[in-house]
């Protein structure tokens, strides 16, 4: 849910933890106040169960689990989410282990650039192990352009942890641990090319799937008409 996850590994990593943790906790009302916004419902963005929210008037069979660092994000969305599938649980992504094993879609949105880049091959560990073949990895960030533009000229808009994620940097890690870049495109919602959107999945053997096993009679036959019309509209012999 929330965006700010680091792993708790030393006392003066323990005191800046428990810094992010009181930082998000009071920016619970803040994103109150901002509700459901443009990017939230483009997303379904998890901050304070908005995400969650969004979901739980979809998804009536399966479960959803969504956890967040903070507290008082989780006590938030439990008083709107009464739904007996959704688990609402307060901890720390790095070290989250699921209640209900693995399942078919993981959402990352905005969480990884408030996790250290050091603790990104921890973090893709832990979400690759309850990760199977069919598991649909989504991830979303601000674009590392526009997060280093705002570090120069807007740095009173920026959260307490904001970090510009490379995107090599990010492919090097979803393949060191065995995951598959299988869509990327850099999209805009409030200024020009300001998020990133990801979808990973397990790497497996490549298999060769014909489109035509999977189209029935009237897309094979739309498909035919489409390549006479190429023919028609240019006629390159």
């Amino acid at each position: 849910m929330s965006a700010a996850n680091p792993l708790i590994m030393e006392e003066e990593g323990f005191r800046e933890t428990n810094q992010l943790i009181e930082y998000y906790d009071a920016y619970v009302p803040r994103q109150q106040k901002s509700g459901i916004n443009d990017r939230i419902y483009g997303l379904y963005k998890c901050d304070i169960g908005a995400m969650t929210y969004l979901l739980s008037r979809m998804v009536k069979i399966g479960i959803v689990e969504a956890v967040d660092i903070s507290e008082e994000s989780i006590n938030f969305a439990r008083q709107r989410i009464k739904q007996p599938n959704i688990e609402l649980i307060a901890g720390n992504i790095l070290n989250y282990v699921p209640k209900n094993g693995r399942f078919d879609f993981i959402t990352l949105f905005d969480i990884i650039e408030y996790v250290p880049i050091e603790d990104h091959p921890a973090l893709l560990k832990s979400v690759s192990g309850f990760a199977n073949e069919e598991t649909m990895i989504l991830i979303n960030i601000s674009n590392p352009e526009y997060v280093e533009y705002e570090i120069k000229h807007k740095p009173d808009l920026l959260q307490l942890v904001d970090q510009p994620l490379p995107l090599g940097s990010i492919l090097n890690n979803l393949i060191a641990n065995g995951l598959d870049l299988v869509f990327f495109e850099t999209y805009s919602v409030w200024v020009e090319q300001d998020y990133q959107f990801f979808i990973a999945r397990k790497a497996k053997a490549f298999n060769e799937i014909k489109l035509s096993t999977n189209r029935n009679f009237f897309s094979k036959a739309m498909k035919k008409l489409e390549r006479e019309l190429i023919k028609i509209r240019f006629p390159y012999r």
